[in-house]
Formats: structure tokens, C-alpha cells, sequence
């Protein structure tokens, strides 16, 4: 822990029967201090893995300053500085709110990975398809074009070699 948390009272056993300096109301998972405008939230990497805690922090970066310490394995400390006068209470119940929707939502991709990845390749594949069929038409337009045109070609000489011909039998 960094030497900063150790003003405050934490849920964390290590802090419990350390004095703290600042008085600070405990709510939960939520230890808010008024007097120095902070919130601190503990949360259980057991409950919220890390890279949901850093979703949930991400979207209050435009509303608070953000500061993410702890132990990835134990505990997880999240403290929140809001940049304007904001009731603390709403700001730690906003970001546990936040918690369980990026907590949702990685569960949700889990769950649809396997569904998400066979409609991308059937996509996928369906684009292929539509590509090769018009590239294949493409090509045959062109082909005959060509025949069409060599063949023209054949005609025209051939009308010119006859008829350069019948001069001379003639």
C-alpha cells in the first residue's frame, strides 16, 4: 500500500487498529470522508476482476480524478476525487452500480463469444462468396467481350485477305 492510504480507516484488516486522521463514514464497501472530498471504495478482485474495475473507472475519468491501488489478489482500492462539489455517497454507490454493469457485460461476452464468432465467419464467408461470384461474372463479361471482338477482328481481315484475293484472280 501506498503511504497515502494510510490516513485512512480501510475495511482492510491491515488498517483496522491503526488511528486514522480523518473522520470518515463507512457505507458498505465505501469509506467517504467529506473533509477531504474523497471516496474510497474496496472491492474484491474475487467478486470484480480487474479489468471490469478498470471499465468502471473509466467512465468517471470526466468526473473525478481516479487513483486504482491495492492487491490485485486480495483487495482492490479505487479512490475517487470528484473535480466538482459532488455528494460523495451518489459517486461510490454510482461506481458500484458501474461494477456490476461492466461485470454484466463481461459475462455477457463470455456467454455469446462462441455465437459472435460463428455469425463473423458466416459473414465473412457470405462476402467471399458474393466477391468470387462477381469477380468470376466479371471475367466471363470480359472473356466474351474479347471473343466477341477477335472475333470481328478474324472477320474484318478475313474480308480484306478475300477480297485482296479475288483482285488478284480476277
Amino acid at each position: 500500500m501506498h503511504n497515502h492510504f494510510k490516513k485512512y480507516l480501510f475495511i482492510n484488516k491491515k488498517f483496522k487498529n491503526k488511528p486514522f486522521f480523518y473522520p470518515t463514514t463507512m457505507e458498505g464497501n465505501l469509506e467517504i470522508n467529506e473533509q477531504e472530498n474523497v471516496v474510497l471504495v474496496s472491492i474484491s478482485p474475487r467478486i470484480y476482476p480487474l479489468p471490469v474495475v478498470y471499465s468502471a473507472a473509466y467512465t468517471f475519468i470526466d468526473t473525478c480524478y481516479v487513483l486504482i491501488d491495492g492487491d490485485p489478489r486480495e483487495e482492490i482500492l479505487v479512490e475517487l476525487r470528484p473535480k466538482n462539489k459532488t455528494d460523495l455517497k451518489t459517486i461510490g454507490r454510482e461506481f458500484n452500480n458501474e461494477l456490476i454493469n461492466y461485470a454484466n457485460y463481461a459475462a455477457q461476452c463470455t456467454r455469446n463469444a462462441k455465437l459472435r464468432e460463428a455469425i463473423l465467419k458466416r459473414v465473412l464467408l457470405t462476402h467471399e462468396t458474393q466477391t468470387k461470384g462477381s469477380e468470376e461474372q466479371t471475367i466471363d463479361k470480359w472473356k466474351e467481350s474479347f471473343v466477341k471482338r477477335l472475333e470481328e477482328l478474324q472477320k474484318s481481315e478475313n474480308g480484306k485477305s478475300n477480297s485482296g484475293q479475288e483482285g488478284k484472280n480476277s
